[in-house]
């Protein structure tokens, strides 16, 4: 019997002291963590009780709840999408002929391009002759020629090609004479990270022409487009490669010589270069 007491005791003693454990583990373990937790919980608590008040003071807070913050993200993405491929749209059609791009972005050899050149006077002047349009001594002197000094000259072959596109499409549109054609060095169309692998320059001209206003419509019309765009169009196209151009500035009004019929047309012409950019250009 006195046993038993004592086996009772002992189990007694041992159920307090496990209970006395659990105890201690509850007060020195388990509440400082569910403090910690909580205290963890605070800043997004807070973060959670700020967009809600944003959303609830927002014009837009009658259209958006937190369900509707997925669409909204998805919606970003597809105008970030559409932006990228607009962007890429766009360097398509100012990108040149993938002869020239080549040319553009190897060293520039002189002998090369006054052959070129050489080769384009001979071009417009025969075409000219043939449309029946007068090609002024002007026109010739002011295609793009290598000067001493010249930064890029590689980029000379993109200032040729814009020229030969822009008097190719004169003499296509039937204009009675082309009376001046200037070229104006390219610049660099913004400021741009000189570590870019690609840039964007801006060719740019300036350019007389006297004849019709039909003439003078197609020229303005076939201009902007990419060559194809302007044979699918039924606008004269010498050149399907040709990228679009841009005009800057306009003048035209009717000409003393002929007012009724003939206008007098001079306009800025821009063309941008999306090349790649080189560490060092040399010049033969």
């Amino acid at each position: 019997m006195i046993s038993f007491f004592q086996k009772l005791a002992a189990d007694s003693r041992s159920l307090l002291t496990f209970i006395l454990g659990i105890a201690l583990f509850y007060f020195l373990v388990l509440v400082p963590l569910d403090r910690k937790v909580k205290g963890l919980n605070k800043p997004l608590e807070t973060s959670w009780a700020k967009l809600g008040q944003s959303i609830n003071t927002n014009k837009l807070g009658g259209a958006l709840d937190i369900n509707a913050m997925n669409e909204v993200t998805s919606t970003m993405e597809s105008a970030f999408s559409k932006f990228t491929d607009a962007e890429a749209d766009l360097i398509s059609r100012v990108l040149l002929p993938e002869e020239t791009q080549s040319k553009m972005e190897q060293s520039f050899q002189l002998v090369e391009y006054e052959n070129a050149l050489v080769a384009l006077e001979g071009q417009l002047l025969k075409s000219a002759g043939e449309k029946k349009v007068v090609l002024n001594p002007e026109v010739i002197q002011g295609l793009p020629k290598h000067e001493i000094g010249l930064s890029e000259a590689n980029l000379l072959w993109a200032d040729l090609a814009f020229a030969k596109y822009i008097l190719s499409l004169a003499i296509e549109c039937h204009f009675d004479s082309v009376v001046s054609f200037e070229w104006l060095e390219s610049t660099e169309s913004s400021d741009q990270d000189q570590d870019q692998p690609h840039r964007l320059h801006k060719s740019r001209f300036r350019m007389k022409a006297y004849g019709g206003m039909p003439e003078a419509q197609k020229f303005l019309a076939a201009l902007p487009l990419r060559g194809d765009e302007a044979a699918s169009r039924g606008l004269p196209a010498t050149h399907l490669e040709k990228p679009a151009l841009y005009i800057e500035r306009i003048l035209m009004g009717p000409s003393g010589k002929d007012p009724a019929k003939k206008v007098d047309l001079q306009l800025d012409i821009h063309g941008f270069i999306y090349h790649k950019a080189q560490s060092g250009v040399e010049n033969e």
